[in-house]
């Protein structure tokens, strides 16, 4: 089974890549949001004739989405909304709606860490990314959330690793 974990956290070891290491594998492939070159949405209509205007690490990444059996976005909350790079790479899945493309259906997981005092939760955030997730047609199975990383790292939340480690199970 081939997992795609999209990391929208711009620390390579931080709270959010703790969390995601814990779901890794053979048949994981890590996209790190911060690395890839791509802009955002213009909505200049040319996907509507099937194309993006743009040829970078976005349109590369949503044209494999289907190499993927399960699909996890992890990231963590800035104003309780995900991380910048990973909400304009989200801007970029209209390419799907307007070209038509039919995904198969994947398994998918919501991985959010936080820690700062406007973190009030992460529902917010979970909505917002279930709807990019959706549009790659991946039902949403499992959460974790590590939102008080300020004061207790995610590598000793013992309830998000609990949560990651059953994330894995329904994942696989």
């Amino acid at each position: 089974m081939k997992t795609l974990i999209v990391n929208g956290s711009p620390r390579k070891n931080g709270n959010t890549a703790y969390l995601t290491d814990i779901l890794k594998d053979d048949d994981t492939h890590v996209v790190n949001v911060f690395d890839m070159s791509f802009k955002t949405c213009v909505n200049c209509g040319r996907c509507i004739k099937g194309s993006c205007v743009f040829n970078d690490d976005a349109s590369r990444l949503i044209e494999h989405i289907d190499d993927h059996d399960s699909i996890i976005i992890a990231t963590p909350l800035y104003y309780n909304q995900p991380a910048g790079p990973l909400m304009s790479l989200m801007s970029r899945n209209q390419i799907i709606y307007n070209k038509g493309m039919k995904l198969k259906p994947k398994k998918g997981g919501i991985i959010v860490t936080g820690g700062g005092e406007t973190v009030i939760n992460s529902a917010d955030a979970e909505r917002t990314i279930r709807i990019m997730l959706k549009s790659w047609n991946t039902e949403v199975v499992a959460y974790v959330r590590s939102l008080e990383t300020g004061r207790i790292p995610a590598w000793e939340d013992e309830k998000a690793i609990k949560e990651a480690a059953e994330m894995k199970k329904k994942l696989s």
